[in-house]
């Protein structure tokens, strides 16, 4: 006889699952996960005797087997590789012929949001799975994304606020339930709703019976200076991406570190590696949120950098925050380029004249 003692909830975060615990009086029991009904690991476990609980610890191993994608150029990006459908299956194998099983499942997402027993199921159906809940301010051409993971089909809208005072509501997306999405509302994409300059946009979720269920998101739009702004794009500890913007001085390194060997009577340089190191000051952390941000992007093994217009995977090092209380704070971050071949700098191209 097998009984289960402990199991994880109908949804979890990956990093938080709850330990699985049951006992048995079999000399054998063989556990198997499946992640959508393909095998991941089959084990036997001999337990010690009938009331001596087993304990298996899966978190790692399914965090490691998620993956949450960078958004591409579609409005909405669904990460399906993001939460999965795990079974557990516990087979006794004393009796060959009619062994005792025993099976659960349950449904994880990658991430982690508090230590677990805790009403996942609650936190995703009405929020934004971001670390910024609070008002925002990004700059004009700074990419922006909300993730969700919706119990029902939501109505994303936004609520545009122009410059000249005038205003305007546009339906600007649609979300599936039990999906894990990534909404891109980037402000050019909001600004693309309009003609009129656009000051400030909320974004928030509703139902099919137009009730609120996915709270208000407020951003404020602010003029980008290339020459100042950098933006950060990191795959946050919900689920989701979040951004925020460096605004203190870039430093680049080039460096190359040439291989040389000897070759008749002369030293030949055979080989190459450049690379390029970015130290980049935050500018003075404004907020308790942007020190949230600051954080999570540091704890993150997903960064990425806009370089040449376009999102560039990062590796960081060494990212210590030392933060002090009721002082102005400010961080050098040193990173590289998770592609070597970034270590060129881009080639500016000469412009194209109309002739007439």
């Amino acid at each position: 006889m097998i009984k289960i003692l402990k199991k994880p909830a109908a949804l979890n975060y990956t990093k938080s699952l709850p330990h699985i615990e049951f006992t048995s009086d079999e000399a054998e029991v063989m556990v198997k996960i499946l992640d959508d009904g393909v095998e991941l690991i089959s084990e036997r476990y001999n337990p010690f005797n009938a009331t001596t609980p087993v304990v298996l610890k899966f978190a790692g191993l399914l965090h490691g087997n998620q993956n949450i994608i960078i958004p591409g150029a579609d409005r909405v990006t669904v990460q399906d590789q993001g939460v999965r459908t795990y079974t557990v299956q516990f087979i006794g194998e004393d009796t060959f012929e009619d062994p005792t099983f025993e099976e659960i499942s349950f449904v994880a997402i990658k991430g982690f949001y508090y230590r677990q027993p805790l009403d996942i199921e609650f936190y995703t159906a009405y929020n934004w799975l971001n670390i910024g809940i609070l008002p925002q301010s990004v700059k004009t051409h700074q990419p922006v994304y909300l993730t969700a993971y919706p119990a029902e089909p939501i109505t994303v809208k936004v609520d545009c606020i122009y410059e000249g005072g005038t205003t305007g509501t546009f339906e600007y997306a649609k979300l599936s339930a039990d999906k894990l999405q990534t909404l891109d509302v980037s402000p050019y994409l909001v600004q693309q709703l309009s003609f009129d300059k656009l000051a400030q946009y909320t974004i928030y979720g509703n139902s099919s019976a137009g009730k609120l269920v996915l709270r208000k998101q407020v951003f404020s739009v602010e003029h980008f200076n290339p020459l100042i702004h950098d933006f950060f794009v990191f795959e946050n500890r919900l689920g989701g991406f979040d951004s925020f913007v460096m605004s203190g001085e870039l430093k680049d390194t080039f460096k190359n570190n040439p291989s040389n060997a000897l070759f008749d009577d002369h030293v030949v340089e055979y080989a190459t590696n450049p690379t390029r190191t970015v130290l980049k000051n935050t500018g003075y952390i404004q907020s308790r949120q942007h020190r949230q941000l600051l954080v999570d992007f540091s704890f993150s093994i997903n960064r990425y950098h806009m370089l040449d217009g376009a999102l560039r995977k990062i590796n960081v090092k060494d990212s210590t925050l030392d933060f002090t209380r009721n002082n102005l704070n400010e961080f050098d971050i040193e990173f590289s380029y998770s592609d070597s071949i970034l270590a060129y700098p881009q080639i500016e191209q000469a412009p194209n004249f109309l002739k007439i």
